[in-house]
């Protein structure tokens, strides 16, 4: 194969795969519904975590993400990342159906959590960041994801949450 083939069949490759991707995460169904009732469920009980977190620093994370797709983060990623790796990362994600990421990585800048807070309040800041969410038109770039609409911020939030709730075990 010379050069020109080898570069051509580079080309095609990285083409074919950008498609794949592509159309792999359109398929993505977020299921919103079936994620407030799992979260419902967990009210009024009590919960243990697998992972170095508390359940309610867990939940405290999850709100703190969810409250900054409609208030803001507080820093970003570089937007050389917010405009080329990121985007294709969640795409990716939405492709395989799940998210995967360290599961005690805090969110930049956000305030720390707290391990007393009672894990029923913050499941509780969890549901009410989840329902402002839901009602809101007006939405801030992800730190990591960069400009997203409704349906792509709804996907990152349920494979988000969905993975961290991996760790949650009621007793």
């Amino acid at each position: 194969m010379n050069r020109r083939q080898f570069l051509i069949a580079g080309v095609a490759v990285s083409v074919a795969t950008a498609a794949g991707v592509e159309l792999g995460s359109r398929g993505f169904k977020a299921h919103w519904d079936q994620l407030m009732d799992q979260l419902r469920s967990m009210q009024n009980k009590e919960l243990s975590s697998s992972g170095s977190w508390n359940p309610s620093q867990i939940f405290q994370h999850l709100a703190q993400s969810v409250q900054g797709s409609f208030q803001g983060y507080p820093e970003h990623k570089a937007a050389w990342f917010t405009h080329s790796v990121g985007p294709v990362a969640l795409k990716a994600f939405k492709t395989a159906g799940a998210m995967f990421h360290p599961l005690d990585e805090v969110i930049p800048g956000m305030p720390q959590l707290d391990a007393t807070m009672p894990t029923q309040q913050a499941l509780q800041t969890l549901l009410q960041a989840l329902e402002l969410f839901a009602q809101s038109t007006r939405l801030s770039p992800h730190f990591a994801y960069g400009v997203l609409n409704q349906q792509d911020y709804q996907a990152a939030h349920v494979m988000h949450i969905r993975q961290h709730l991996q760790q949650i075990q009621s007793l």
